[in-house]
């Protein structure tokens, strides 16, 4: 009896800042099954996010059953999260087509850069030395993933992608801008998810009408993953972190999420990375783990507004 009540002892012994660190690292965890599953459906980059979407929508829409309301009642900020997130789905699924992979997710994960300037500029939230230390330590170790790989053509599709480096940092600061209320975040979420499949719909029915954008059954394992847990589950823990993690730690721990998406694809389909690759994973992972060890043994907390430090 003792022992079954010792996780519980244990979670009630941490902060509510530790329980958002912990939420966050459990997004990035599942984010990064992105990589494998989507190598594990045969159909293509718009039809799974129409899918993923759809099926994502769902979860969240069961899980937190939101406040149900017509969508033009919903506050700008909700619509402006909700924006952002589509958008950023979108335009890396569009870069991913129209450039190499890895320029994709090096320029999606530029998001810290910008969030060093607009965290404090916007939310109050300083960063410190250690702060940027660690985003120019990560970002180096993010470089190291593609040596010999980065590619200087196609630029639209390199645009694309940076410019949803920028959308990512936009819908961090919304997630933590005072406006956004604990209901505000999980149903400006599942209008995203809305938001993508009504767009998405039309368009693979004009260039696919033939159906095959519908999935096998194996597909469907794949695409109910992909929208319950790698999607759906991880933005419901993401925005419960968010009432008490800084946006630029968020991004920073989210960074872990390139770093595990080879590591799947390798232990199931065998597919091994680069040691280029390995140094920087390590690098990025003891980058982030330095950086929050050190945060939490001092005591040198990042600056948050008060008021947007809902208690838990």
């Amino acid at each position: 009896m003792d022992r079954a009540k010792a996780p519980s002892h244990a979670a009630a012994a941490l902060t509510a800042r530790q329980r958002g660190l912990l939420a966050v690292l459990a997004a990035a965890i599942l984010w990064s099954t992105g990589g494998l599953f989507i190598k594990w459906v045969s159909l293509d980059a718009l039809a799974v996010t129409m899918w993923r979407s759809f099926f994502a929508a769902i979860t969240i829409a069961i899980l937190v059953k939101p406040r149900a309301d017509f969508p033009w009642r919903s506050s700008p900020v909700t619509w402006a999260i909700a924006a952002t997130y589509a958008l950023t789905l979108v335009m890396f699924v569009a870069a991913t087509k129209l450039t190499t992979a890895a320029n994709a997710i090096f320029l999606q994960y530029t998001a810290p850069v910008y969030l060093l300037f607009a965290g404090p500029l916007l939310l109050r939230e300083r960063a410190t030395r250690l702060d940027i230390a660690t985003v120019f330590v990560a970002f180096g170790g993010m470089s190291l993933f593609f040596v010999g790989r980065i590619q200087g053509d196609a630029l639209g599709g390199n645009l694309l992608a940076a410019a949803s480096g920028v959308t990512l940092a936009a819908m961090f600061l919304l997630l933590r801008t005072p406006g956004c209320s604990e209901a505000t975040r999980p149903l400006a979420m599942l209008l995203g998810n809305l938001v993508l499949v009504a767009t998405l719909l039309p368009v693979n029915l004009v260039r696919d009408p033939d159906g095959t954008l519908f999935p096998s059954l194996r597909d469907l394992a794949g695409l109910l993953f992909l929208g319950v847990v790698q999607i759906g589950f991880a933005y419901l823990l993401f925005g419960y972190a968010m009432r008490t993690v800084a946006a630029l730690e968020a991004s920073l721990i989210g960074m872990l999420e390139p770093v595990l998406n080879p590591l799947w694809v390798y232990l199931v389909l065998g597919e091994t990375p680069g040691p280029w690759a390995v140094v920087g994973g390590a690098i990025i992972v003891g980058a982030v783990a330095y950086r929050t060890w050190r945060t939490e043994r001092t005591g040198q907390l990042p600056t948050l507004p008060p008021e947007t430090v809902a208690p838990v």
